[in-house]
């Protein structure tokens, strides 16, 4: 099935050729003849599989502009995916006379309130949205779609009580569409609470990925510098992103390798949102290869070419870890995911390591030179049982319960 195939308009049809978009991708196929039938709807979908088109088709298809009513508001995690989705909503605006506003924090609110007006789909996180309304500058009693869109990560960030204050803005009668990377009690929550019935949906995302490597270093807190430093010098083509757990740590890590002749940078909350967007750009466009951030500032960030991903510190969830992870070996292009293993960091790190079971190899370097593979370790015990020893010479004894299987 092509678009041209769907009951929508010619001049929408020739606006996505003219950007190559002739097929529906899975979730494009699936959910835009639901939602054009009036559905909710509930959507399990990755990052890459084509859901932001999935919701726009039908929304540019169906609404007419009109001055001083919001038609559609859809709520993003982060600012930087709130711009990526007005961005490709307005490249298919063309033949229509739809307006949209992006709105989020971290910049003046004059331009946004005084863009309300005219707007017909309003595209922000949620606690710009909820100041907004609270300013009176934007009501939702118009609302014909409201968008949920990567709803675990809203969950995650502690935006649910901002959520639920902004359905219970928009009319009863709306139609609700969710999309999540996975559909979890607290997902289920929310489609209970305030959808109907709607029309449940899983898609696999479209994009062709690469060989991803995965190995772990097992080193003192004090040697990670030495050892990222040691693991990044002399290649300049590398475009990397080193995850830290806290906005100090970006600061000082950026620095400490900037004092090593590495070009880097780091990207934190305590940024304005100017020089986050500068930071982003540049970074986008390889002025500097290395960019050091927290998982916060690092959500929504779409950098193509991303060669490694290196975890610095090692984050609190398995589920964490598969995003950071994530970032590279995407268009069939490899990727090197590197993590370096403390030993406070062994509790959680087993279910990362159950997770990707013998996918992620131990590694060691032999006079802070040569990478090699260390010879695998036995395997796992029974859970309560001895635990195997390991780790690289100047390491505290021990490791993660389970080393490399072959």
């Amino acid at each position: 099935m092509e678009f041209k195939d769907m009951d929508i308009r010619p001049e929408l049809i020739s606006n996505l050729a003219q950007h190559g978009i002739v097929t529906p991708s899975e979730i494009q196929a699936r959910s835009i003849p639901a939602i054009m039938a009036g559905h909710d709807l509930l959507a399990e979908s990755e990052t890459g599989s084509g859901k932001t088109l999935a919701f726009a088709v039908p929304m540019i298809e169906s609404l007419q502009h009109a001055h001083g009513m919001v038609q559609a508001i859809a709520l993003c995690p982060t600012r930087e995916l709130a711009k990526q989705v007005a961005g490709e909503f307005d490249k298919y605006l063309k033949h229509t006379d739809l307006r949209t506003v992006t709105v989020y924090g971290g910049v003046g609110y004059e331009p946004q309130i005084d863009a309300i007006p005219d707007s017909d789909i309003v595209i922000g996180t949620p606690g710009r949205i909820l100041d907004l309304m609270e300013r009176n500058a934007l009501k939702l009693d118009g609302v014909r779609y409201l968008v949920l869109d990567e709803a675990d990560r809203m969950l995650d960030m502690g935006f649910i009580d901002d959520i639920e204050q902004v359905i219970d803005a928009t009319p009863e009668d709306r139609q609700t569409l969710l999309f999540s990377a996975t559909i979890d009690y607290r997902i289920e929550v929310i489609s209970k609470k305030y959808m109907r019935d709607p029309i449940l949906i899983r898609a696999k995302s479209q994009e062709v990925r690469g060989h991803l490597f995965q190995g772990y270093y097992v080193v003192n807190p004090w040697q990670k510098i030495s050892l990222l430093h040691q693991l990044l010098r002399g290649h300049k083509d590398w475009v990397a992103l080193v995850f830290c757990r806290t906005i100090v740590a970006t600061d000082h890590v950026a620095a400490e390798l900037a004092k090593r002749g590495i070009d880097a940078c780091a990207l934190n909350g305590d940024m304005s949102q100017a020089k986050r967007e500068q930071t982003v750009k540049e970074f986008q466009d390889h002025k500097f290869n290395i960019l050091v951030a927290t998982d916060v500032a690092a959500r929504g960030l779409h950098v193509d070419g991303i060669t490694h991903v290196f975890n610095y510190d090692l984050p609190d969830e398995a589920e964490t870890y598969v995003h950071r992870v994530g970032r590279t070996a995407r268009q069939g292009a490899n990727g090197d995911a590197i993590t370096f293993l403390s030993e406070d960091d062994y509790r959680k790190f087993d279910p990362i390591m159950d997770r990707y079971d013998d996918e992620i190899e131990k590694l060691t370097y032999h006079a802070w030179g040569r990478l090699e593979r260390i010879p695998p370790s036995p395997p796992r015990p029974p859970r309560g049982e001895g635990r195997p020893s390991g780790g690289m010479r100047g390491a505290p004894r021990g490791g993660p319960r389970r080393g490399p299987r072959r």
